[in-house]
């Protein structure tokens, strides 16, 4: 993948970032859960999905194991959940569906935000807002607001991965001191 194009999909990640704020927070002030909603959460979470495979992108080299497999993981995820919520509206059902891909949705974004940290590529703090973001997703039946920090998190990655123009030796380079103190 060229470097643009792993910009762009950055971009998309800051996105769907945006939109999975928007649901939180519509969700948060109604309180219901309406079709439109739904089919916004299956999107929000498609252009996730696009930011894992982004990371993936620019850094799998560099993070090997948790953050690669934490990617692919989180990417599978991401869809499985979308499917479930597109069955949700479309037949009412779809519930397990829902449950498998955010259980592995959520294990991939941990991997992920242990990934970034790990190899300190970007600055540690976007790893840590993602793994809090992360967990306190879990929280979602307690309180829709839960899902805000996951959606601030991806703003924020999606949209270092989206500014940021690495030189071509920091570029899926497996060696090397490439990280954000340089």
């Amino acid at each position: 993948m060229s470097k643009l194009r792993c910009q762009r999909a950055g971009l998309v990640g800051a996105a769907g970032g945006l939109v999975w704020l928007a649901w939180a927070v519509a969700l948060g002030l109604t309180g219901r859960e309406s079709d439109a909603v739904l089919t916004v959460v299956a999107l929000s979470t498609v252009a996730l999905v696009v930011g894992h495979y982004a990371v993936e992108s620019f850094y799998g080299a560099r993070m090997k194991r948790p953050g690669t497999a934490g990617a692919w993981l989180g990417a599978i995820g991401g869809v499985v959940f979308a499917l479930g919520q597109g069955l949700r509206v479309a037949t009412g059902g779809g519930e397990i569906v829902v449950g498998l891909g955010v259980l592995a949705f959520v294990s991939g974004s941990l991997l992920v935000s242990v990934g970034l940290v790990r190899t300190r590529i970007q600055p540690p703090w976007l790893g840590v807002v993602l793994l809090v973001g992360t967990l306190l997703f879990l929280g979602f039946d307690i309180s829709p607001w839960a899902a805000v920090p996951y959606g601030l998190a991806w703003v924020a990655l999606g949209g270092d991965l989206y500014r940021y123009d690495p030189p071509d030796g920091r570029f899926g380079e497996a060696s090397g001191d490439y990280g954000w103190l340089s």
